[in-house]
């Protein structure tokens, strides 16, 4: 089922839940298409029922999850779950310049092993093994977890950990994308022991993927053929929001500030996120995104819009806030919707149009158990316009034209048209979505 219904049809987001459930009959190999699974020994057909179960690829039915992390369904389908919204950094300085945004993952789980909340955090680390390669780790103490700040903007396989979550001796809190969260949470309404060790769910907002061709691309722009060249590589290093920095063997640094790199997007975003339908992390218990306001932006110091979704991770917050250890300030649940109505539209509307697309041509779909009641007939419209640039763009000849471009020129003539658009189509992606409501499908 894993592979008919899932990595052969498309669906893989990557997440490693597979690999982490099945003792070692997968393994994760590097593909042109991210990181899939492949078996290596008998993949018994009880492990393919249970990696197929808890498979975000073909989609968890979020009003399930909802009832089980929650005890209620969202009152905004837009946002999830909620009590209070925030925006907030850490109150030290070296946390929150050292972070992607204001540093409130990082404290926060330097907060809860601090005080013995927990004894071990799930996050991704770029540079363990090979100095491009981001893979999850088990933090134990303060210098790993804050080793491990910073955003990764290519899939890394989270749950391959399941195995070593289950032996670990203690609690965890865990550092996920959706997919991976919603995995996490499905087996911990199955009950299986490793995700049951997890106290607290943290997760960032989740836009756009790309895979790791992108950095290679980039690399190749740039003249270097060699991945072995890369001694060091951060995705939002240096003042918020950052720049991509590239150090390499022979002292040269190659850097792209974020808005200039993301020209990268529509030549390598991964097929999961052009299906995702979770933007802010539904299902945690803490949820956290760049606060893109022009009053924060201009400040350039780090601000993150905070969800707190669950009463332990609202206690949490408020803990930290006492303790000075992070300064959260509380906005109204628009006004944190405002900051990402693009990205919005673009998860919950956005994907369920290129869903039915897909069913129509009779490809497998993901079933997240809802859908919007209603989508305006020009959304539809702008939605084939975006799905026809990234057809192009993810074309061998629109990779190979873009390759050849010098970033002075189209980092700027990306962030332009990135702009243009955005206010061009704004009226059509914002017109009913704050009215935006759902209708379940039957599980």
């Amino acid at each position: 089922m894993l592979f008919e219904n899932v990595v052969d049809a498309g669906l893989c987001t990557h997440c490693g839940t597979c690999v982490g459930l099945c003792g070692g009959s997968l393994e994760l190999r590097e593909t042109g298409k991210g990181l899939l699974p492949f078996s290596r020994a008998e993949f018994s057909k009880a492990n393919d029922e249970a990696a197929y179960a808890a498979c975000p690829g073909k989609g968890l039915y979020y009003p399930s999850l909802n009832d089980f992390v929650f005890n209620q369904q969202p009152s905004n389908w837009l946002l999830g779950c909620f009590r209070k919204a925030f925006i907030g950094y850490s109150l030290l300085p070296d946390i929150r310049r050292n972070a992607a945004s204001g540093g409130i993952i990082t404290q926060t789980l330097l907060y809860l092993l601090e005080h013995k909340l927990i004894e071990g955090a799930v996050v991704v680390r770029t540079g363990v093994h090979k100095p491009w390669e981001a893979e999850p780790v088990i933090a134990t103490t303060p210098e790993e977890i804050r080793a491990a700040s910073q955003s990764v903007y290519v899939p890394v396989p989270v749950n391959r950990l399941l195995g070593q979550m289950e032996s670990f001796k203690g609690r965890l809190a865990y550092v996920g994308l959706p997919d991976q969260v919603a995995s996490l949470r499905h087996l911990q309404q199955a009950g299986h022991k490793g995700a049951l060790k997890v106290e607290y769910v943290i997760g960032p907002y989740v836009g756009t993927m790309m895979y790791f061709n992108a950095i290679q691309s980039y690399l190749r722009s740039n003249g270097v053929r060699d991945i072995n060249d890369v001694v060091e590589l951060r995705y939002r290093a240096g003042e918020w929001p950052g720049y991509l920095l590239i150090k390499l063997r022979s002292g040269r640094e190659l850097r792209a500030e974020k808005f200039y790199y993301n020209y990268l997007i529509p030549f390598y975003i991964t097929q999961s996120s052009l299906l995702s339908v979770d933007f802010t992390n539904e299902l945690t218990d803490i949820s956290v995104g760049d606060a893109w306001q022009p009053k924060y932006e201009s400040q350039r110091q780090g601000f993150s819009v905070v969800v707190a979704r669950s009463e332990k991770g609202e206690r949490l917050l408020s803990a930290m806030q006492s303790e000075g250890v992070a300064q959260l300030d509380e906005v109204t649940v628009d006004e944190a919707l405002s900051m990402h109505g693009h990205m919005l539209d673009f998860k919950k509307r956005g994907a369920f149009i290129r869903i039915r697309w897909r069913a129509l041509l009779h490809k497998r779909i993901p079933d997240f158990g809802y859908r919007p009641t209603r989508i305006p007939v020009i959304r539809t419209v702008v939605e084939i316009i975006i799905v026809a640039l990234f057809g192009i763009c993810r074309t061998a000849g629109a990779r190979w034209i873009v390759e050849r471009m010098p970033l002075s020129l189209i980092g700027p003539l990306f962030n332009t048209l990135r702009k243009s658009w955005k206010n061009l189509s704004k009226p059509a992606k914002r017109k009913g979505l704050a009215r935006y409501s759902v209708e379940f499908l039957p599980q």
